[in-house]
């Protein structure tokens, strides 16, 4: 019977009424149960001479049916479900790189997932014909028939939204594109390129300074003060190395190159178990990987630098290069700044390659070197740079299992002239943290609704944290350190049901320290290499509840506790210094600890999101020097670190407009930053030096037409907080003076409002070859705001003035100009 060849036209129709008319021309009896039928629709179908055993096998795909001959009766029934696994890559249709991000669903049966930070997405679902959805910000959604019949790889390519087109709109579907159902937020490099700052320079540090919660406490600066966090506590990675000091110039400019920049991750709520070893957030910047379709030269010039890139196909769509060099031009211009002498210059150079050496297995190379070198107005210099290279191995096991095993180098160093009267007496203080890296990162896509992600990891750190240069017997030099950390973590997001979702993990680190013990001598004399050893073994849990009361609402309770085995040991009275002594947990030295609770809601209608969060963090073997503590040349510096306990809560609102040729963001965030510190202060609880209570932001963007648009960006803080002296006493013909209690006072207010406008071309050079050119101007502190940089004490017994006040950046016009063959 299921041999019977069969003719027929069946239209597009329910299957009821399908299988009575199927059941009507072959005169064979169908059983079913209405009620397991009734929702159930089937596709147009023609069927020539073809057998009732493959007819029925296309009729019922995708239903979760199947049949049974039973007597002279075909049963119908439900039949286990056999789950069809599809996976690949989303990328960007110019260029052919990755997308972060980026969602892939199929609306029918509301299952989704979001592509890795490698672009990679697997989404296993019962056998079937679907529609599949494709959406990322910035670009053209995309809408697939696909029929799983068997585990498929679909290499998909979304094209940039050049200007607002009619969305593709799926009703009555609980998985959205929406940022709202993420933990971290999304940067890609148009948006970040959308912000100019001081001079024309678009900075990936500045427009994260932009960002509701993230403070910068000095104008000029690249620190990031996280929820209550210090500047040292933020896991900065350019692919996937640490970057221990992401500063040119005192932190004027950061050391990401805009060119060079594909995506940037901000982790600050709900922090995923496979990142470590900081307290406050985590910040993953991925470099560009060059494009994979045709070669593009690129770059520009404005009032602060000169950078140029190329890139392109190794081999067309399966490898690429980009090379990306930038050099200050403050020495061309001749600008007068305060900080450093106008002859002061950095670099830096970013190179990256990749080859797919299969369907299944890609391999990565990419490397950053940069350098400054300042020159203060007496002829001191400051040299310092970062050297970063990552070798990394993709790895696709099956539809639903993917690896990435990485090899990292990290390298930051720092020379200080002491003394540059003479060149026979000049002498350099060295201070560095070299790191090598190796990792491995295992996802699994057990479902839509379940993944896993588990993995190893290990560092080896070298800390130099202070020594004369080339003098390594020196007597006043700091002891070095040797330290291993390594860490095996398992997490988990798992949707529980339509309205609730969780993601958890855990993440045993295991940290060994052998610190150089000082003036151990045989009995001959000779120095002997001696070390004491600390270990330290901590589960870190984390865990993130959301609830959806409905698609574009998200409600979520996050708690993270962190560990962090070194820290940056500078004088809280700094504002610009590139002195960074990094020194890791030891015998004397415990690591620091956070307990980081947050509650949030986040509500997206149409073109806009709002979001409400709160946090309270409790910061434990908190570190700071005692008063009047020399850094340089003190062997006994860990002798003088004081360790107490912070708090800091706080409170941010923030309303985005997404959509449309208005564009713009309202945000503002109240918080408090509280120290208690043995021995500073009188034992009394004191505000830290980043303690900002009042934080408002406005930007906004306006596109006049496709070629000319305009930015905006206004802030106002309460003034950071500082100790300032309430007297002085003489010695040696010295100033001495005397404190009052710490952070007692503070700055004036700040506040500072940017303009700029935009206005990109395109002229025809050969052929179908087109040059892109951007034109840019735009005013640096409109208003001229005098903000206070910071207040220099005068040291001398002569003259009557005891200090004064340094300001930052008054109005500054400038104009860019940036190009793309």
């Amino acid at each position: 019977m299921l041999e019977t060849p069969v003719t027929i036209n069946l239209p597009p129709d329910s299957l009821i009424r399908s299988l009575f008319k199927l059941e009507y021309q072959t005169r064979i009896n169908f059983a079913f149960n209405p009620d397991l039928l009734r929702n159930k629709k089937t596709e147009g179908f023609r069927f020539v001479q073809i057998p009732l055993r493959s007819l029925l096998a296309k009729l019922l795909f995708g239903t979760g049916l199947g049949y049974n001959l039973v007597g002279n009766d075909i049963v119908i029934s439900p039949q286990k479900i056999v789950l069809r696994t599809i996976h690949g890559h989303v990328r960007d249709n110019s260029n052919g790189e990755e997308l972060i991000g980026a969602t892939v669903q199929i609306p029918a049966l509301e299952a989704g997932v979001n592509t890795n930070q490698y672009g990679f997405y697997s989404l296993s679902v019962p056998e079937g014909n679907y529609q599949l959805l494709i959406s990322s910000l910035g670009y053209q959604s995309r809408l697939i028939n696909i029929r799983l019949d068997t585990d498929k790889q679909e290499e998909i390519e979304l094209s940039l939204q050049e200007r607002k087109l009619e969305e593709v709109v799926i009703r009555n579907s609980r998985v959205t594109p929406n940022p709202i159902l993420l933990n971290e937020q999304n940067y890609a490099a148009k948006q970040l390129n959308n912000a100019p700052y001081y001079a024309g320079e678009t900075d990936v540090m500045k427009r994260l300074q932009m960002e509701n919660g993230i403070k910068a406490i000095t104008e000029g600066s690249s620190g990031l003060f996280v929820r209550g966090g210090n500047s040292d506590q933020n896991l900065i990675l350019l692919d996937e190395a640490i970057v221990y000091n992401p500063s040119h110039l005192y932190g004027l400019v950061s050391v990401f190159n805009s060119d060079a920049v594909n995506n940037l991750q901000v982790y600050r709520d709900y922090m995923p178990a496979n990142f470590g070893g900081r307290l406050s957030s985590v910040i993953v910047n991925r470099m560009a990987e060059g494009n994979s379709k045709e070669f593009h030269l690129n770059g520009g010039v404005n009032l602060m630098s000169a950078r140029i890139a190329a890139e392109g196909p190794i081999v067309k769509d399966k490898g690429s290069f980009i090379v990306a060099y930038r050099r200050s031009l403050l020495d061309v211009f001749q600008s007068k700044f305060k900080l450093f002498n106008p002859n002061s210059v950095y670099y830096d150079l970013n190179a990256k390659a990749n080859f797919k050496v299969d369907k299944d297995n890609s391999v990565f190379y990419s490397v950053y070197y940069g350098k400054d070198h300042l020159l203060s107005e007496n002829s001191y210099t400051n040299e310092w740079g970062n050297l970063t290279s990552t070798l990394r191995w993709n790895h696709i096991f099956n539809s639903r299992v993917f690896l990435n095993v990485s090899a990292i180098y990290s390298n930051y160093s720092n020379l200080l002239d002491l003394n540059a009267d003479t060149l026979s007496q000049k002498s350099q203080w060295s201070t560095a943290v070299k790191d090598l890296t190796l990792k491995a990162d295992y996802t699994y896509y057990r479902s839509p609704s379940n993944q896993i992600k588990f993995g190893i990891s290990g560092i080896y750190h070298s800390f130099v944290p202070g020594e004369m240069y080339h003098q390594e017997a020196f007597e006043f030099n700091i002891s070095r350190d040797k330290s291993y950390e390594s860490a095996v973590y398992y997490s988990q997001q798992i949707v529980l049901s339509k309205s609730f979702e969780l993601n958890y993990g855990m993440r045993l680190g295991v940290f060994r320290n052998a610190q150089e013990k000082r003036n151990v001598f045989d009995e001959n004399g000779n120095r002997l290499k001696q070390y004491e050893h600390k270990v330290y073994f901590n589960p870190e849990p984390r865990v993130n509840i959301s609830y959806l009361p409905q698609a574009n609402q998200r409600i979520f309770m996050t708690y993270n506790l962190n560990y962090q085995y070194q820290q940056l040991i500078q004088n809280s009275t700094l504002a610009f210094s590139s002195l960074e002594p990094w020194i890791p947990a030891s015998v004397t030295i415990k690591p620091q600890r956070s307990n980081h609770f947050a509650l949030g809601y986040r509500y997206s209608p149409q073109e806009y999101i709002f979001s409400a969060n709160a946090y309270y963090k409790k910061l434990d073997h908190q570190l700071d020097l005692i008063p009047h503590a020399q850094i340089i040349r003190n062997p006994d510096i860990r002798s003088q670190l004081r360790s107490g306990k912070s708090d800091a809560w706080g409170m941010e609102f923030e309303l985005n407009k997404t959509e449309g040729r208005f564009s713009g963001s309202l945000a503002y965030t109240y918080s408090k930053v509280y120290r208690k510190i043995k021995d500073l202060n009188f034992g009394e609880r004191f505000v830290a030096n980043y303690d900002i209570p009042h934080e408002l932001k406005l930007s906004a963007k306006f596109d006049l037409s496709k070629s000319i648009s305009f930015q905006s960006f206004f802030t106002y803080s309460t003034g950071r907080p500082l100790t300032l002296p309430v007297g002085y006493y003489q010695h040696d013909g010295l100033n001495v003076p005397i404190y009052e209690g710490r952070n007692t006072s503070r700055f004036p207010d700040f506040s500072r409002l940017d303009l700029s406008a935009q206005y990109k071309l395109r002229t025809r050079i050969a052929g179908q070859r087109f040059m892109g050119h951007t034109f840019s101007i735009g005013a640096y502190n409109l208003y001229n705001r005098k903000n206070p940089l910071y207040y220099h004490l005068n040291s001398s017994s002569f003259g009557s003035e005891k200090s004064t006040t340094e300001y930052g950046f008054g109005f500054y016009p400038w104009i860019a100009y940036s190009f793309k063959i």
